[in-house]
């Protein structure tokens, strides 16, 4: 005996499946058909008859077929047929609004949403992909509207309300946006996604307070909403927080263990901070983690650099470069690295790899000249800088650079050149201004110094060393001595316990006669800059003046004992021996004439 048996229809295996077509047209990932699966699609077997439903069927997974192998055109062209055979399945016309948006068909596509609508007003899915094909014609109110009529349908699932609260947050319209999610929220208070959008609106209207309640909201509903995390620590670092950032990216680690960027956050900021050690402890964490990620290596060599650790600094960054040679960054990182620590012949070979891989680097040559400067083999030096201007002719530091060069080697015209090119790019540069008034004062050109020191001065109030230039020069030339003594104790107020600003303005009081002030000041400036030769030349002068020949003589004997250089030896030593002469004779013994 045989039953009555009710046909199936398409959009009910369609149903069954899940709708896993239906999401995004085809599966992602999913391997093409092969090519003998895959050719233009053959009539479906005769032999006995085939009712609408079967053949829709068939058609319908060509279709699928031609989809997941990419070829959208013949997939638009089965599921027609299949829509013919069956044309009252609002998920076909789904499909092929999909697939027809997929092809740069948007008016046809919206026309088979609308189908699909006009067959099931009440389908979530229908109106959903309406709005998204409304949306993406920027038609915006007509897309709004689409998800408004979800809402409806649903008010408790969240997909329209995001869609929407993200429509208006792309368009910049944040009340818009934050009313929809406001009207989520009321109904799901426990959605972590709702509270973390909402905090996200705060932060792009500066709402801080809202933004940290939101976002602390959301990852109290959900520790693993890793955006909220990360927003939540970014609001707190901007509004000068530290502290209450370092606790919730620690609280983050802990929910997220095997997220390693809270790590690197962590370490970021605390390096920031200047809290090295620790920074240093969170990003041994990270090594430990993942060893073989060379970032990893060069930010744990960066914190160490900025800790003068300059072996391990050197190590870390060598581990780096094991781990990818071909890094330039760490290859420079471990050059700079020799050059503090003065294993400038190794920094040097690494600058050379640099040069060898990238011919174009301006940095390599930059590091490279200050090597060969530091060795006084100065016009080696320009001419490496003269090269990194050519490759790079709009950096005005590189001008401050050469010109800083070949003032070292003497060549002042050409050095004032330099830096008067490099402030045509950039009259506001300061470190160049300071610079071209060392050099005019090298070229006794005594009112362009000042004025390019005053210039300084106005772009940086906080100068120390341009005060100190000006109030020394003026002291020097014994003129304007008032206005030298307020300028360098400026330069003091920015920094106190600066030797060479001390003696400034002990030589200050020296040229305006006070000599029980300047010889006060002129110890303090000896006891922190040991090893200056003008510092104890002017100490010597001093103490002479203060009747105090004995001690005199002493601090021009260290002034020579310490001037490698000859900077002030000829002078020194002529009063040096007069000194001694007036001790003798002070004796009653007769001076010694030198021999002829």
């Amino acid at each position: 005996m045989t039953s009555a048996r009710r046909p199936v229809t398409l959009g009910a295996i369609l149903l069954f499946l899940g709708g896993a077509f239906l999401a995004g047209g085809c599966a992602a990932g999913t391997p093409p058909v092969p090519a003998a699966d895959a050719g233009t699609a053959t009539p479906a077997p005769r032999g006995r008859p085939v009712d609408a439903t079967t053949e829709a069927y068939y058609h319908f997974s060509v279709a699928q077929l031609h989809a997941r192998a990419g070829r959208f055109p013949e997939a638009v062209a089965e599921l027609r047929q299949a829509i013919q055979r069956d044309p009252r399945t609002p998920a076909l016309w789904i499909q092929l609004a999909q697939w027809l948006s997929r092809t740069n068909a948007p008016a046809e596509a919206i026309e088979a949403a609308q189908k699909a609508v006009e067959l099931a007003p009440d389908s979530q899915a229908a109106h959903l992909a309406l709005a998204d094909l409304f949306r993406r014609q920027r038609r915006l109110a007509e897309a709004e509207a689409e998800l408004e009529k979800v809402i409806a349908l649903a008010p408790q699932r969240p997909d329209a309300y995001l869609a929407l609260a993200q429509q208006h947050f792309e368009q910049k319209a944040y009340d818009k946006a934050r009313a929809v999610l406001l009207r989520l929220v009321e109904g799901r208070p426990a959605l972590a996604q709702g509270h973390y959008l909402l905090g996200r609106i705060a932060i792009e209207t500066e709402v801080w307070d809202e933004a940290v309640a939101r976002l602390r909201r959301a990852t109290e509903l959900d520790p693993d909403q890793d955006g909220a995390w990360t927003a939540l620590g970014f609001v707190l670092e901007n509004q000068k927080r530290p502290e209450e950032a370092i606790q919730v990216y620690r609280q983050a680690i802990k929910a997220n263990p095997g997220n390693l960027s809270f790590v690197e956050r962590l370490g970021d900021l605390l390096l920031r901070l200047g809290r090295f050690k620790d920074a240093e402890r969170e990003i041994e964490t990270l090594t430990g983690a993942a060893p073989r990620d060379p970032r990893v290596w060069i930010k744990l060599g960066a914190i160490q650099y900025e800790q003068k650790e300059w072996e391990r600094a050197a190590a870390a960054f060598r581990r780096a470069l094991g781990l990818e040679p071909g890094n330039l960054r760490a290859r420079y990182f471990l050059a700079t690295t020799l050059i503090e620590s003065g294993q400038d012949a190794e920094a040097r070979a690494e600058l050379e790899r640099i040069l060898s891989a990238d011919p174009r680097s301006v940095d390599a040559r930059v590091q490279l000249g200050f090597l060969l400067s530091r060795a006084k083999r100065y016009q080696e030096a320009a001419a490496l800088l003269r090269e990194a201007i050519n490759l790079e002719p709009k950096r005005p530091e590189l001008f401050l650079y050469l010109g800083t060069a070949l003032y070292r080697a003497s060549e002042h015209d050409r050095a004032a050149a330099v830096l008067q090119e490099g402030l045509s790019l950039d009259d506001n540069h300061r470190d160049l201004h300071f610079q071209l008034g060392v050099v005019r004062e090298k070229q006794r050109r005594f009112e362009d110094s000042i004025r390019a020191f005053r210039r300084v001065i106005a772009i940086d109030p906080k100068h120390a060393e341009a005060y100190n230039y000006i109030g020394y020069m003026y002291a020097e030339r014994g003129i304007n001595l008032g206005e030298a003594v307020e300028l360098i104790q400026q330069a003091l107020a920015l920094d106190p316990e600066n030797g060479y600003f001390i003696d400034s303005l002990g030589w200050a009081y020296y040229q305006l006669g006070k000599y029980p002030e300047a010889l006060r000041e002129l110890l303090r400036a000896a006891d922190r800059a040991k090893d200056d030769p003008e510092i104890f030349d002017h100490l010597g002068d001093a103490y002479l003046k203060n009747g105090k020949v004995e001690e005199a003589i002493a601090a021009w004997e260290k002034a020579l004992q310490v001037d490698k250089e000859n900077r002030t030896s000829e002078s020194v030593k002529k009063k040096l021996q007069e000194a001694r002469e007036k001790q003798l004779r002070a004796k009653g013994d007769p001076p010694k004439t030198e021999p002829k």
